[in-house]
């Protein structure tokens, strides 16, 4: 009989984990005080303060647990397995999500915008009469999928570059030591800061600019080099409370140059922006190895609710997002402080994606292919 692969559940629940952050992070979008595409007329810098955290960890995060589990497929089912696997996990979905979420996040979009201009849902209303949104354009928060596509495109190009040239075992040493030094979070700082402190500096860290996509592609390797150290995984349950308290301790003069930065996102800033890439890079560099630890300590064994919340997360990321500023257009009549805004929102749309996912997607054809299977980890 066949060993049975480990699965490793502390990175699968690590990812929904992190998926379902970003949701709650786009609902505090409408009412912050920096510029955005939709703005509520009720803000309050303690939303800047919640979308800067979460959002500094949550996508680097994110793309640590996606290298990881594409280097366990690469691994376990060969080249043509793992391609299989990208054009029905990730490939397929996007093509759906694209030609269906795409026109309906731009139709929430031109709602809510024409509810706060004229202070009536009926101004909401009469613009998506127009129908003006009904046509394609930007992927909105799908650019993920399309990253995660191009990531392990390049993954693979560098693990066949490096595989060909001298010195291999040089590198893979080099990569452990990365991984068992006592200053690894410091020098995963140093390695993220390098491209996406440009991000913030010339950009004002957007996350579709090149330098933002490379320090995001630079945590997807991270991921893979990790699985390639799986072993280690269990040594950074030591004390992984410390880096969550040092990240914490960044954060504040993360909150203050990025709000500078985003404010003047036209106008590049060496100074700010430097302080901006460095304290994001080592927020997030902290976060990795502290939520690595913590999950690894706590959620590494088999949780049915923890799979459940696994295997709907990925549905849930794909149809969130419309749903979220489509309500928070509707709220923006209402008297309402923007806090009583934000938890409406989410009382609204968190029922609607799970109710969905658990009876018209959990069952389906299309619910199992975007779900995790019975392999060894998440995608």
């Amino acid at each position: 009989m066949a060993e049975q692969q480990p699965r490793y559940h502390s990175i699968d629940h690590l990812r929904a984990t992190m998926i379902l952050i970003v949701m709650f992070g786009h609902a505090l979008l409408p009412y912050v005080t920096f510029p955005r595409p939709f703005k509520d007329p009720q803000t309050h810098i303690g939303f800047d303060v919640a979308s800067v955290f979460l959002y500094g960890f949550a996508m680097p995060v994110f793309f640590v647990t996606a290298g990881f589990s594409t280097a366990l497929i690469r691994q376990r089912k060969g080249l043509r397995g793992l391609a299989r696997n990208r054009f029905r996990r990730i490939f397929l979905p996007l093509i759906v999500a694209y030609l269906v979420i795409s026109p309906l996040t731009r139709g929430a979009y031109r709602f809510a915008k024409h509810v706060v201009l004229s202070g009536t849902l009926q101004g909401g209303i009469d613009e998506l009469m127009l129908g003006e949104w009904l046509r394609w354009g930007r992927p909105y928060h799908l650019w993920f999928l399309v990253s995660l596509l191009l990531y392990t495109a390049l993954a693979l190009c560098l693990r066949w570059g490096v595989l060909q040239a001298p010195g291999t075992e040089r590198i893979r040493a080099a990569s452990r030591m990365l991984f068992t030094s006592r200053w690894r979070s410091i020098l995963l700082t140093v390695i993220i800061a390098l491209t996406m402190t440009p991000a913030y500096i010339i950009y004002g860290s957007d996350a579709g600019t090149l330098p933002m996509q490379a320090a995001l592609l630079s945590f997807f390797i991270f991921g893979w080099l990790l699985y390639l150290h799986r072993d280690l995984l269990s040594t950074y349950q030591r004390q992984p409370w410390r880096s969550v308290i040092v990240a914490l301790a960044v954060l504040p003069l993360a909150v203050w140059s990025t709000r500078v930065r985003l404010m003047t996102a036209d106008d590049p800033q060496l100074m700010i922006g430097l302080v901006a890439g460095i304290s994001n890079s080592a927020l997030a560099a902290f976060m990795t190895f502290g939520l690595l630890g913590i999950y690894q300590d706590r959620f590494a064994q088999p949780s049915g609710f923890g799979r459940y919340v696994s295997d709907a997360s990925y549905w849930i990321y794909l149809i969130h997002f419309p749903l979220l500023i489509a309500v928070a257009g509707a709220l923006a009549v209402t008297p309402f402080p923007a806090m009583v805004k934000y938890l409406l929102t989410l009382a609204v749309v968190v029922p609607i994606v799970v109710l969905t996912y658990h009876y018209g997607v959990r069952s389906t054809r299309f619910g199992r292919s975007i779900t995790s299977g019975k392999r060894g980890g998440a995608s």
